[in-house]
């Protein structure tokens, strides 16, 4: 989306944080699909180093970054209309990460609103080589329906 209407010259529309976790998600769909289907309902997700996002976009959105800090994304998109039109769709995500020696920890995820998008963000730590299990609870808010997500991902320190 490009906007020139006061000087002329061209900008993005779209927020940073939505653009670069765009560009992360279509990276990671090379390996596999992250998104699961709840009927209209699709929750998209995705854990990566926060590395991964620049430093001055993290302090602007007050995430914690680090070469052991884990970034959680999850985004529900609902299919409205046209073939491919979806809308973004207001959720509750409450859970926990355990890593292979049991130790689990509640993931805090704070709600970001930008035109476009409602995104829900946590951050965690982990020990390089990591593999993750992730156990989460995503709330439809605008339908009051609960569903289960459950995700493994293995962590690289960088």
């Amino acid at each position: 989306i490009r906007d020139t209407s006061v000087t002329g010259v061209q900008t993005c529309a779209l927020p940073i944080l939505l653009r670069l976790l765009i560009l992360l998600t279509l990276a990671g769909t090379a390996q596999a699909e992250q998104v699961k289907g709840f009927g209209d309902l699709s929750v998209h997700y995705i854990a990566l180093n926060s590395t991964s996002v620049p430093a001055n976009v993290a302090a602007d959105y007050d995430l914690d970054r680090g070469e052991n800090v884990a970034l959680i994304n999850i985004a529900g998109r609902r299919e409205s209309g046209e073939p491919g039109d979806t809308t973004p769709v207001p959720l509750a995500v409450k859970g926990t990460v355990r890593n292979l020696l049991g130790q689990t920890i509640t993931l805090t995820f704070q709600e970001v609103r930008e035109p476009g998008a409602i995104y829900y963000l946590a951050t965690t730590r982990f020990t390089d080589r990591e593999a993750l299990r992730f156990e989460l609870t995503v709330e439809d808010l605008e339908r009051g329906e609960r569903h289960p997500l459950s995700f493994q991902k293995t962590l690289w320190a960088q």
